[in-house]
């Protein structure tokens, strides 16, 4: 599965992947630009509705990547899949960072309860957003079958796929590949101009290989409509 995940985004036809590593490049560099970094949000949004595409696609049975064929559904579908992902990731992380953050800044709380409060709030938190982290494959397959925010709510799609030992194993490659993949694009960007490049189409590259692997997962629980 994981070899496959890797291969999957070299299988694209040449303008796919130019496009994809244009817009990579393109979201990474108006990043940057202060101010004018709102500039990137129309790439980013069509990365992920590509991602989205692919997951799409693949749970369904495709064994080649899509195309960026129609760009109002790609960017229909990039504005769902980051929605989903704030959602299920950034809510829980910044209460988790805020509940951490207060018990920092607190040092030594006055009481002993206080302190019982704070520590287990954070762990709970911290449970809570690793399940939430787990469950997103399953949420953005069930988003990407209904073309609706709804799916990603679905809690039939979402117990399915959260007990299936094929998504687990596909969420942990997922998991793997991530961060092999940032390692990766941040120490190419540490080499200059042209490293910063190579490395956000290193990024997009991997993103799809992600999207691949997430795509597989929900396949295995059959959590997406093979048609």
């Amino acid at each position: 599965m994981f070899r496959e995940a890797l291969t999957y985004p070299g299988r694209a036809d040449e303008e796919t992947l130019l496009a994809g590593a244009a817009l990579a490049v393109a979201a990474g560099l108006f990043a940057r630009l202060g101010a004018l970094a709102v500039l990137a949000v129309p790439a980013v949004v069509l990365l992920a509705g590509y991602a989205l595409a692919v997951i799409r696609t693949t749970a369904q049975g495709a064994a080649e990547p899509p195309a960026f064929a129609d760009l109002r559904t790609l960017a229909r579908d990039g504005a769902r899949a980051l929605a989903v992902a704030v959602g299920y990731l950034l809510v829980p992380g910044l209460a988790l960072g805020v509940t951490l953050d207060g018990a920092a800044a607190a040092g030594r709380p006055e009481t002993p309860a206080t302190s019982v409060f704070v520590f287990g709030a954070g762990t709970a938190l911290l449970f809570v957003s690793a399940g939430l982290a787990y469950l997103l494959p399953a949420a953005l397959a069930a988003t990407a079958e209904r073309r609706s925010l709804r799916g990603a709510l679905d809690s039939s799609a979402l117990r399915t796929g959260a007990t299936d030992g094929g998504y687990f194993v596909a969420w942990t490659f997922a998991l793997i590949l991530l961060a092999v993949g940032g390692t990766a694009g941040f120490a190419l960007a540490g080499l200059g101009r042209v490293g910063e490049l190579v490395g956000l189409a290193v990024g997009a590259y991997a993103l799809v290989a992600v999207a691949r692997l997430a795509g597989l997962g929900a396949r295995a629980a059959g959590g997406v409509d093979r048609r």
